[in-house]
């Protein structure tokens, strides 16, 4: 099954016990089943979000206002179900600390119990439903990429030249991103999802087992117990996978914390005839793709070959893993002709 089917037969799935789950939530008064059905209401919305992203990214015509076409889709649709997951954490934490205070009989904790049972059996489904994506789909991804970068950039492997010794790229550069950990952030969000919410299953079915079970007059905390405990799940769902603030910074255009901005405009600026480097900017436009702009200063000497020099400096960028770059050449004591006056651009974005 292809990802698009995989998602849609989870969003089913995910609709149908929502609606359960909510009914028998407010009919028995359980806060801990109201809190995991919101929840699932979450991880709805981030199945969305990803089944729309899915099915966007498949799309070859993107509109030409969208130059960079839909490859911000997933990060976009990340970055809006983590702030949606924080911010009904804080909701449900609220209204757990409420219920402490003012103690609700829980009614039927025996359909609590049950539907507990069904979720967490709903879980395990979605996430064999999704896991064999997730493995696959990383793999394919980063083949086609090393083939990209191999085909278009082949003097990336010439940085034992001279013109390299003292540059700090050697000694820092990155590690290959197809060993790294640049998952697609949608679909893994939406397995840790499915992970926390099985665990809030598990907590279901203790209070329901408890509340059901014992005859001690405590025994109803332990449903605004397990709702504090779901909504610490909800805070935790996005801190491992840190969607919020992963996405957001991408969004913002930073550069990779493996990237140093001083080292990359050291070893541009010892290229020979580099006078200087200034606008220098290093942004992501994913998780996996990185670009670079940057002025160049050149010295008034009809001898320099802007040409080669942007060779060296894209080789630099490479090294760097840093595979499409737009140069602006500034030459000081003369105007530049109009051959080199425009940016250059090397590769793709």
């Amino acid at each position: 099954m292809s990802l698009i089917q995989r998602l849609s037969a989870v969003i089913g799935i995910s609709v149908c016990f929502f609606v359960a789950e909510i009914s028998v939530g407010f009919y028995t008064h359980s806060l801990a089943l109201i809190a995991d059905a919101f929840h699932y209401l979450n991880d709805l919305v981030g199945f969305i979000i990803a089944l729309i992203a899915a099915i966007v990214a498949e799309k070859r015509n993107p509109p030409q206002a969208l130059t960079y076409g839909w490859q911000r889709v997933h990060l976009l649709g990340a970055f809006f179900n983590g702030v949606l997951l924080f911010g009904l954490g804080i909701s449900v934490f609220l209204q757990s600390i409420e219920r402490f205070m003012s103690l609700h009989r829980i009614e039927r904790p025996e359909l609590v119990l049950i539907m507990g049972c069904i979720g967490l059996g709903l879980n395990i489904l979605s996430a064999l439903l999704l896991r064999g994506h997730g493995h696959s789909h990383g793999h394919d991804y980063h083949s086609v990429s090393r083939q990209v970068i191999t085909s278009e950039n082949p003097e990336c492997n010439s940085l034992a030249d001279d013109k390299h010794l003292n540059h700090r790229h050697h000694k820092n550069a990155p590690m290959d991103s197809s060993k790294g950990s640049r998952h697609d952030l949608a679909v893994a969000g939406v397995m840790i999802h499915i992970i926390c919410d099985a665990a809030n299953n598990f907590g279901v079915i203790i209070a329901a087992l408890v509340i059901w079970l014992a005859r001690y007059g405590g025994r109803f905390y332990a449903d605004p117990a397990v709702s504090m405990g779901i909504a610490v799940t909800l805070f935790l769902s996005s801190l491992p996978l840190r969607t919020v603030k992963d996405t957001g910074l991408i969004l913002l255009q930073s550069a990779p914390d493996e990237v140093n901005l001083d080292d990359v405009k050291h070893d541009l600026e010892q290229i020979p005839a580099v006078l200087g480097v200034h606008e220098l900017h290093i942004w992501r436009l994913n998780q996996r793709k990185c670009l670079a702009s940057a002025h160049i200063v050149l010295s008034d000497d009809d001898q320099v070959d802007f040409k080669e020099i942007a060779k060296t400096i894209n080789e630099c960028f490479h090294a760097y893993e840093i595979h499409s770059a737009t140069l602006q050449p500034e030459v000081i004591g003369r105007r530049l002709s109009p051959e080199t006056a425009g940016p250059l651009e090397e590769g793709k974005a």
